[in-house]
This record gives C-alpha cells, structure tokens and sequence, in this order.
C-alpha cells in the first residue's frame, strides 16, 4: 500500500474513495463530486506545498455493508520556492461515510471499504503562512 497524498499520487485515491464520493473540504478546495474531481481537486490545491498528514483518533462505527468514521489529523504544509522555510499547519477531523464495496487493493479478499462521503472540519484556527499556496513563484 502507498501513501497517495503526501506522495503525490492522486490517481491511488481510487483505493480510499467510491467513484460517485462527495468531498467537503471547506473554503480553501470546496465541495468535490466524484473521484476524478477529488483527484483533480487535491492535486491542484497542493501542487504549491510539501505536504505531511499526520491521522490520530479514529472512531469507527459499523452497519452491516455501510459504515461512519471520524478521524483527527494535523496537517503540515511546506512551502517551495520563494516560500521555501513558510509553514502553514491545519487541525481537524475528517468525518466519513464509508460503504462496503467489491474489490480492492488486497487480492486475497473480495471486499473492500470506500469513503462515499467525506467532510473536513477545522478544530483550530490555521497557523502559519497562507500565502504558501500561491505558488512558487
């Protein structure tokens, strides 16, 4: 298994999310419907930054084929070039609705779980440089 955002790998996020998932990320990216748009989405919004998601608690709660997941992350992003040494850190949680779909990653299982909703809630005020997301430069 890879790591598909830090590492850039947008096109793994099809292992995370269904096809028809809707994303909340709040102001900064908006709401994404489908994966090519999440994918799209992601990838544009961080091309600027250096990423680490660090994830936390996680609570799980199942229903047969369909589940709801909260889970706490800090997010450091790094800034490139003229913003090279600029930070900008973001706490939260992701909540999540999950569904029990066919396939996967693992080819020993026939079974796999899917975030088909998914929304970013800040816990705290972002820290740092902002202007980190404007580019290069």
């Amino acid at each position: 298994m890879q790591i598909a955002i830090d590492s850039k790998e947008f096109a793994l996020l099809g292992d995370v999310f269904t096809q028809d998932v809707v994303a909340n990320y709040g102001s900064g990216v908006g709401v994404l419907q489908g994966l090519s748009a999440v994918e799209r989405g992601l990838q544009e919004s961080l091309a600027p930054v250096t990423t680490q998601h660090a994830l936390s608690t996680t609570v799980i709660d199942v229903y047969g084929s369909s589940a709801n997941s909260t889970t706490y992350f800090t997010a450091s992003h790094f800034g490139r070039g003229v913003y090279e040494g600029a930070n900008l850190y973001a706490y939260g949680k992701y909540v999540d609705d999950l569904v029990h779909v066919s396939g996967g990653y693992d080819s020993s299982k026939d079974y796999a779980w899917r975030i088909q909703n998914r929304t970013l809630i800040y816990t705290g005020p972002l820290i740092g440089n902002e202007s980190i997301f404007l580019g290069s430069g």
